[in-house]
């Protein structure tokens, strides 16, 4: 069958556009970001602001913890094919700052923490019990990383993530910008939900299982007492235990919060010798990978203080 003039330009005409319209969004489908995150906060950030815009995967397998890691052959190749690695930063991540670099990818490197200054935290008086008394404070070696159990430096790590995103991917720049706002907006509300729920137990005492949770007790005005673990997974000494228990009877601690990801049986003997009941939280170190898992831990928290402190 014979094209007619007219047949023929519009054929030579839709070539001419393929290229560099059609075909140019075909590639940018077909090649994603592929960005790996460190632990279960920093892959619910970042997976809420790519939406499906990226690959989001995290390094670390289910149940394991970011203080220590060890790689197998698939961290190794899943952090090398990476073009991003979102991490929580303040040295929680230092086993993978080895990795990369000696493995020079990937090209973007974020640290959800970045910009935290007058914020960050670093001393704690609560962890020298057995050692200067209670007007001694024990200086760390580097500001605590717990920052995503509060909801407001959670919203600034987002902040960070998006940035790096829209300098990685700017053709989607707007639409990483709308899913942060989106997503800023439930931490905020999740904010407002802590504000409202833990404001009767203001300055209320409490001892946890390790130090994890300085930035939440501070945004929410709870007291922590004391903290079992000075050192995650390092028995604590007899003498240290002693101190504790003194502090518990001194500030009449109404409840010991145990950590989800760790053997309650420490802190069940404790509650046991001071007539203290123990209960749960959860440090959202480990869990499921779905995007509304951070924002699921935080109501769980939420619901067991509520309900322990009153």
């Amino acid at each position: 069958m014979k094209l007619g003039i007219s047949s023929r330009m519009g054929i030579c005409l839709l070539a001419i556009l393929l290229p560099g319209g059609f075909l140019e969004d075909v590639r940018a489908e077909a090649h994603k970001l592929r960005i790996v995150t460190s632990f279960l906060p920093v892959f619910c950030f970042t997976v809420n602001v790519t939406g499906d815009l990226a690959e989001v995967e995290n390094l670390l397998p289910p149940g394991a913890e970011p203080h220590d890691f060890q790689f197998t052959p698939r961290e190794v190749k899943l952090l090398s094919t990476a073009d991003m690695v979102v991490v929580n930063g303040l040295q929680l991540e230092s086993w993978l700052d080895r990795a990369m670099l000696s493995s020079g990818n990937p090209r973007y490197r974020v640290e959800a923490a970045a910009g935290l200054k007058s914020e960050l935290i670093t001393t704690a008086p609560y962890l020298d019990l057995a050692g200067a008394g209670s007007a001694g404070h024990q200086e760390t070696s580097a500001p605590n990383p717990h920052i995503w159990l509060d909801p407001l430096l959670a919203a600034h790590a987002v902040t960070n993530i998006l940035e790096a995103l829209q300098k990685a991917d700017p053709a989607h720049a707007s639409a990483y910008a709308v899913n942060a706002a989106h997503y800023i907006s439930r931490l905020e509300e999740l904010d407002a939900e802590f504000r409202a729920g833990l404001t009767p137990f203001k300055d209320e005492p409490v001892v946890m299982f390790h130090d994890a949770y300085p930035y939440f007790a501070r945004r929410y005005g709870l007291k922590i007492a004391g903290v079992i673990e000075q050192l995650p997974d390092v028995q604590p000494s007899p003498k240290y235990l002693g101190a504790l228990g003194g502090v518990i009877r001194r500030e009449k601690v109404k409840v010991i919060f145990a950590d989800r990801q760790f053997s309650p049986k420490l802190p069940d003997q404790i509650g046991r010798d001071y007539g203290v009941p123990v209960a749960r939280l959860d440090t959202l170190e480990t869990g499921k990978f779905e995007p509304a898992a951070y924002e699921e831990g935080m109501r769980y928290n939420l619901q067991t203080l509520e309900k322990c402190l009153k």
